[in-house]
């Protein structure tokens, strides 16, 4: 094999490399899910067995798990519209120079996306327990916008700043107001950035736990903590728990691999001049 062949398949082989580490993870997990209890911690590991599914079966039929599952997703999609809602237009003027207090906005968002979550926690759990969205998901859908919010307005700004002002000069122009030159045109144009930001925003929010585990106690639990109310005070199921661990990973993985194309062209629209 010649050295410029070998400098050619380098790359190939780190990625591979890279792709393997990622993934082996979540090969072990399904294993683990797909066994009885006694394979799924033989030593040595057992390879080739017969796949049970009665763990899937028993994790989603389990307490709270599907009530969880749909907790999540209608917590994902509150929030994004949440964040969009304010983030669209919030991001349109920030663009704008001669905004006052403009760069200490900027920085103040960039701080606030920074800072731990925990810090939030406890003044937050005063408030909701007194106006009541402890424990619901619209409250849960709120505090998420402490880092959805942040992130939404930073990611549109680079998409919305790849946009010619002159559209949007042209269309006032013609009498345009400025919340249809910004859904008219900078919506559309910027519409492969805004599915990135949803797809990232969601996977944030799907694999969130510390604000959940203390903002919620039963009827807005969310999949992450039901996944580890698997673990009892004696034990631990841990094929349910592996089958339940697959379950989540699974809709924000299609979700991705679905919009893949989209995550790249928004992530790359603002990266040209």
């Amino acid at each position: 094999m010649s050295a410029s062949t070998r400098r050619a398949l380098w790359p190939y082989a780190v990625a591979v490399l890279a792709v393997a580490v990622s993934l082996f993870p979540i090969f072990w997990i399904l294993t683990i899910a797909l066994k009885t209890q006694v394979d799924a911690f033989a030593m040595p590991p057992v390879w080739f067995f017969t796949p049970v599914w009665e763990n899937f079966v028993k994790a989603w039929f389990s307490t709270g798990f599907s009530g969880a599952f749909l907790n999540s997703l209608i917590v994902c999609a509150i929030g994004n519209v949440l964040a969009l809602a304010a983030g669209i237009p919030a991001a349109y003027y920030l663009n704008k120079k001669h905004v006052p207090g403009r760069r200490t906005i900027l920085i103040w968002l960039l701080v606030s996306y920074m800072l731990p979550e925990f810090l939030f926690i406890v003044p937050i759990y005063v408030l909701f327990q007194s106006i009541g969205l402890y424990d619901t998901v619209i409250g849960l859908a709120l505090i998420y916008q402490v880092f959805t919010l942040p992130f939404t307005i930073w990611l549109l700004r680079a998409f919305f700043a790849d946009i010619p002002e002159a559209l949007a000069e042209a269309a006032r122009l013609e009498g345009a107001s400025t919340l249809r030159i910004v859904w008219t045109i900078y919506v559309p144009i910027a519409a492969p950035g805004i599915a990135a930001t949803v797809i990232l925003n969601s996977i944030k929010m799907w694999n969130e736990l510390t604000i959940a585990l203390a903002l919620t106690f039963e009827k807005a639990q969310t999949v992450t903590l039901a996944v580890a109310g698997f673990r009892g005070y004696a034990s631990i199921d841990w094929g349910a728990m592996s089958a339940a661990s697959i379950i989540i990973i699974l809709p924000m993985a299609l979700f991705a691999i679905l919009a893949q194309r989209r995550i790249v062209q928004g992530l790359s629209l603002g990266a040209v001049k």
